[in-house]
């Protein structure tokens, strides 16, 4: 099952960075054009350079994003900014962040994990993926011979092995320590005791491992170890490309949350909301509340109302201008078949994005699956607010609001083999890049 491993991580001098805050960002995926500027002007160490270099105009096949990061990858270790790691360690990761008004921390660890087709049920997926970005980091890579984000991934023990015996080791003080933008704090210590690295080992040698985000890059790293092999054939699958970093966390951990992803609709030419209602009556038991759109207290009120319903419904919200949401709960789960193949689980097929994307978006406003994955009148975001004020301000005509995924469905999903509508999970809080990284050569 699944095999992790020590390695020796690339991280920046502390004696050469002061201010880590300075040199780390978020995953390259969830970084803005204007928060990229800002990172740029930051540091001319900040790992954006690396994991979403600006591109210009010119750029060509020996000069774009990609040959400029292996170029100040190799740089920036000539000149001792990064620096190798001498012992083979694990990396104890925490993440102490806000939620429900209470200080929460989400454990865990970044080890090397052997690279696994998802046909083994080692490693198994639970997005889909889309082309573009895998190819995005396939491109990088290759360049750079590195891989600079750990992929994010579960697992299950309820005994809680790891935890009990990194205690100890945390109780020192941590070896990087920052505060990121959003006011999460991570704290990170290097673990090189062959002791705890071998019980960890154990422990998780009959598990499965659930992919919870990084599914491009892990699917990247897969074909960048074909590739690799195919060059070479006398290959004994202890080359490092063979693997790739993993934040690890437990699937018992307290401070492990999955939040919801929105979708906002545009420039749908034929929409009319009246018809839409109507045909949207056929499937759903229709609730309608007043708001106001601009009271914060109106837009949480909304929010409490909808985890309250999806407790034990399969229901989300529309919200389509003016002062009406929509609570929109399906009459019966059985209503999901006909979108569905029927050996396909039944956890599939009455998620609440299945229903969204399958029933509402595809059948019933004509946005087919591949415009979908273009974000073809489609956009998502993460923020409750949003959707009100893209729909309020005329920027999208309907907006859907949507409650979290469950984690058992996650792992139902995953487990006979499907995988969800792409943005189905949101883990909270994001995996910082630039705390640890990995040289493949």
């Amino acid at each position: 099952m699944a095999k992790i491993f020590p390695f020796h991580g690339i991280r920046f001098n502390p004696t050469r960075i002061k201010d880590p805050a300075a040199v780390t960002a978020p995953p390259y995926d969830a970084i803005s054009p204007e928060h990229q500027a800002e990172l740029y002007r930051r540091s001319p160490f900040n790992i954006v350079r690396l994991i979403l270099g600006k591109t210009s105009d010119e750029d060509d096949e020996t000069n774009n994003r990609y040959t400029r990061a292996a170029a100040e990858f190799d740089f920036w270790q000539q000149e001792g900014i990064l620096v190798r790691d001498p012992e083979l360690s694990f990396y104890l990761y925490d993440q102490e962040y806000q939620a429900g008004g209470e200080s929460v921390v989400r454990q865990g660890f970044v080890a090397l994990a052997r690279l696994e087709n998802f046909s083994s049920g080692v490693v198994k997926p639970h997005e889909k993926v889309l082309s573009s970005p895998m190819e995005d980091r396939l491109n990088l890579i290759r360049a750079c011979h590195a891989n600079f984000s750990p992929i994010f991934s579960l697992y299950s023990d309820p005994c809680c092995v790891l935890e009990a015996l990194a205690r100890r080791r945390k109780e020192e003080a941590p070896d990087i320590l920052v505060k990121d933008d959003d006011g999460i704090i991570h704290r990170l210590w290097q673990l090189d005791d062959p002791g705890i690295i071998g019980k960890a080992q154990n422990m998780l040698e009959n598990k499965s491992l659930f992919i919870a985000d990084g599914h491009h890059r892990y699917e990247a790293a897969l074909k960048y170890r074909d590739e690799q092999r195919a060059k070479n054939p006398d290959f004994t699958g202890k080359e490092l490309y063979n693997y790739v970093p993993m934040y690890l966390a437990n699937m018992e951990d307290q401070g492990l949350f999955i939040f919801p992803t929105h979708r906002v609709v545009f420039d749908l030419p034929d929409l009319e909301l009246t018809t839409f209602l109507e045909d949207l009556d056929v499937w759903f038991e229709m609730e309608t509340q007043t708001v106001d759109p601009a009271d914060p207290e109106e837009r949480l009120r909304i929010r409490r109302h909808l985890r309250q319903k999806g407790q034990d419904s399969h229901t989300l919200a529309l919200l389509a201008g003016g002062d009406k949401v929509h609570f929109l709960t399906l009459r019966k789960d059985d209503m999901m078949d006909r979108f569905f193949d029927p050996k396909s689980p039944k956890a599939l097929r009455t998620l609440d994005v299945s229903i969204l994307h399958r029933l509402i978006l595809e059948d019933m406003l004509g946005i087919s699956s591949e415009a979908q994955e273009r974000q073809e009148h489609l956009k998502y975001m993460r923020d409750f607010d949003e959707p009100f004020e893209s729909v309020c301000g005329g920027e999208s005509q309907i907006a859907f609001l949507m409650n979290p995924t469950r984690l058992s469905e996650v792992r139902d999903v995953a487990n006979a083999g499907e995988k969800m509508p792409q943005k189905s999970t949101y883990f909270y809080p994001k995996i910082l890049s630039g705390l640890v990284m990995q040289r493949i050569v």
